[in-house]
């Protein structure tokens, strides 16, 4: 399987917010559309810090 987690960072602190991510669309005004490999969805806001497929990690600072 080729799904990953996708986390938020606040300063030293990460946040699981989902977990299965199969595609990861950008849409307005730096948020993106996070879907699951089940149909489930869920948006979020933030710069795109960091990928790591062979972990399966995906993470996103908050924006400021």
């Amino acid at each position: 399987m080729c799904e990953s987690n996708v986390y938020l960072k606040q300063g030293e602190h990460e946040e699981l917010v989902m977990e299965n991510v199969a595609a990861i669309t950008p849409i307005e005004n730096g948020s993106y559309l996070l879907r699951g490999l089940l149909g489930d969805s869920k948006e979020i806001q933030g710069t795109l810090s960091d990928i790591n497929l062979m972990a399966h990690r995906i993470v996103f600072t908050h924006a400021s």
